[in-house]
């Protein structure tokens, strides 16, 4: 493995080594969702949620869609989630 693969790797894995970014990817996994819906869901606060989805989308877990003011997030690489979700990680 190259150091700029396993550097990437690593940077995937501490984003998933948190029990709330594991939730909102579970979330995502249903339909996609603006951060008030993930704050709901989650009782978050949206500086938080913000956070957490910022994390996750700077490891390429999740993608963001604009639409007017709203900013939606998705799954950006279903294959490896629902890889995850055989293995029992989500």
């Amino acid at each position: 493995m190259s150091k700029e693969n396993a550097a990437r790797n690593s940077k995937v894995l501490k984003a998933l080594a948190d029990s709330t970014r594991l939730r909102i990817l579970g979330l995502l996994l249903v339909r996609e969702m603006c951060v008030c819906e993930v704050m709901a869901a989650l009782n978050l606060t949206q500086p938080t949620a913000s956070h957490h989805l910022g994390i996750l989308e700077n490891v390429e877990l999740v993608k963001n869609r604009k639409q007017g003011k709203w900013v939606f997030y998705s799954i950006a690489n279903l294959e490896l989630i629902k890889g995850m979700r055989k293995l029992n990680i989500l």
